[in-house]
């Protein structure tokens, strides 16, 4: 096998930011000689941060070139993995079933069976961070561009079916960012990238034009999706059965 074929590597490793859980990780090369993980990873600190290239441990200095190759491209990979993305995610099935007070206090709430699923993560959790637009994404985009850390954006877009608000870009942003998920009360775009890009995507469904370009909307205020309130901060959990909002962080 020569140059150019795709290799793929696992190898478990044990995270300082979240000690109990461990992780199965992914790694690719475009060559098949040598290819071998380094004897230990540098420490994470606790707020998910790799120390800088310049601060590399004296064990990796000129070890040989895929030392250093898999330390500069396995950092940034293990840079995304924060601790609300390698949190367990919790069944919407179960949660609902042991549950119960919750549902009936309303502080467990069941969003309405109306979203489209996308995206090769199937299954995302996280804290929320709202956002209110309508057909301009703009503010989607400023969003998207900060460090999500484990979170999940939902944009309530008016369920406006006349354009997208998010395309492949933007989804793959959001997942290299380190978003868990996006939630979109409205349209998408690029449907074939979105569904390769290892990220969460709910929407209504998708539409081939793109959106305004004017800054118009609100972040971080109540928006109201699929029959039910949604605040900033609050837990929204998503899998193949249906979404969840919860005011607090449900136990597993």
């Amino acid at each position: 096998m020569g140059s150019g074929k795709l290799i793929l590597m696992y190898s478990k490793f044990l995270l300082p930011i979240q000690p109990q859980l461990s992780v199965r990780l992914v790694f690719r090369s475009h060559d098949c000689r040598t290819l071998f993980l380094p004897h230990r990873l540098p420490t994470i600190t606790p707020s998910g941060q790799l120390p800088r290239s310049s601060h590399l441990p004296s064990s990796y200095s000129p070890f040989n070139y895929w030392h250093r190759w898999h330390y500069y491209h396995l950092c940034p990979l293990l840079q995304r993995y924060t601790k609300g993305q390698l949190m367990a995610t919790i069944a919407t099935a179960e949660a609902c079933d042991s549950n119960a007070a919750l549902l009936a206090s309303h502080d467990l709430r069941v969003l309405q069976p109306v979203f489209q699923i996308y995206g090769q993560s199937r299954i995302f959790s996280g804290p929320v961070v709202t956002l209110k637009v309508f057909e301009d994404n703009v503010l989607v985009r400023e969003l998207i561009e900060s460090r999500g850390d484990g979170k999940v954006l939902v944009i309530d877009g008016g369920g406006s079916m006349r354009c997208a608000l998010v395309g492949g870009n933007l989804a793959q942003l959001a997942h290299n960012n380190g978003w868990a998920g996006i939630l979109v009360n409205g349209c998408i775009r690029d449907v074939d990238e979105i569904n390769a890009c290892g990220i969460g995507v709910r929407a209504l469904g998708s539409h081939p034009m793109k959106s305004y370009k004017k800054g118009h909307g609100e972040k971080h205020g109540p928006v109201h999706i699929a029959g039910t309130f949604i605040h900033d901060g609050e837990w929204l959990y998503a899998d193949s059965d249906g979404i969840l909002v919860s005011t607090t962080e449900l136990s597993v």
